[in-house]
């Protein structure tokens, strides 16, 4: 009976403990950050800005947001451009006439794209890992 008693007491100390270990893909979320912050992009949790409703997105998944400064060499033409991408296809939102090339480069998943001052933020949903960071990484290089 002692030791039901003695089990039973280090279960109701260990369960709490084991439940608020991070599963295998919250892991795997802070793995693909550490690598993205060891690229240069600032990593945050933020809501998506406005878009309007003309473009009718709906997003099911939390999106994170990967923000990268640009070279000084590549000053963004207006005041701000950003872009939203509904059923695979780019559209602007405001600033531009039409969604730039390096924008087809981006990883599935990526649903808006914003470009301000020297400055460029993705929002997207992490799911190509590793791979998905390095076609980012590659499009925002293709940036004139």
């Amino acid at each position: 009976m002692v030791y039901v008693l003695i089990l039973l007491g280090l279960a109701v100390v260990i369960a709490p403990l084991v439940s608020v270990m991070p599963s295998k893909s919250q892991r795997a979320k802070a793995a693909l950050r550490d690598e993205a912050r060891g690229r240069s992009f600032r990593v945050s949790l933020r809501p998506l800005p406005a878009v309007p409703p003309r473009f009718r997105l709906q997003i099911d998944t939390e999106l994170a947001c990967y923000e990268r400064r640009l070279p000084k060499s590549s000053p963004v033409a207006n005041p701000g451009e950003s872009f939203v991408c509904v059923e695979g296809a780019w559209s602007p939102t405001q600033g531009a006439e039409k969604a730039p090339d390096w924008l087809a480069e981006m990883p599935e998943g990526v649903v808006y794209a914003e470009r301000v001052e020297q400055a460029v933020s993705i929002f997207w949903d992490e799911k190509m890992g590793s791979e998905g960071l390095s076609m980012l990484c590659q499009a925002i290089e293709k940036i004139d």
